[in-house]
């Protein structure tokens, strides 16, 4: 059964992980998925590599650790701001973080000592001077269109 409940979440993804241009098509689109995320990515400063969103779940023990995300997808970049609609796996608590690889090397680039060299944002776009929180960044899905906005920044 867990085996078919992933399939479906894998299927459901890719139906509504398309990039929007609008947000009435994000609404449609999203309004027509169960427990799906409307994502506003705002602050993309150019329309170079991909805009990479990352979905974890309510383990704050599993945030920002690798290997322990629920869902990572790639969306053109777009200067501004990138709509796009996921699929959550179930309707739950959720924490988000979304980067622009800018250099389209599939990897969040970081200095040598570990500091951004991309855009980043968070769920819930908290104020932090450190790593933030899960709890920072929880958010609630329920059956239905959640919607989310995250600032990058740079």
């Amino acid at each position: 059964m867990h085996s078919l409940k992933a399939f479906m979440y894998v299927a459901l993804a890719c139906v509504v992980s398309a990039p929007m241009t609008a947000t009435a098509e994000m609404d449609a689109t999203c309004d027509n998925a169960p427990s799906s995320i409307g994502v506003r990515v705002h602050g993309v400063r150019s329309d170079h590599g991909y805009v990479t969103f990352v979905l974890y779940g309510d383990n704050p023990d599993e945030f920002l650790v690798k290997g322990k995300k629920l869902l990572k997808e790639r969306f053109p970049p777009r200067t501004g701001t990138v709509e796009f609609c996921v699929a959550a796996p179930e309707p739950g608590i959720y924490a988000a973080v979304a980067y622009h690889d800018e250099n389209g090397n599939k990897k969040f680039d970081k200095n040598w000592i570990g500091l951004p060299i991309e855009g980043f944002g968070v769920s819930n776009n908290p104020d932090y001077w450190v790593v933030p929180s899960h709890s920072d960044a929880a958010f609630k899905v329920q059956n239905g269109a959640t919607r989310i906005d995250i600032r990058l920044r740079y």
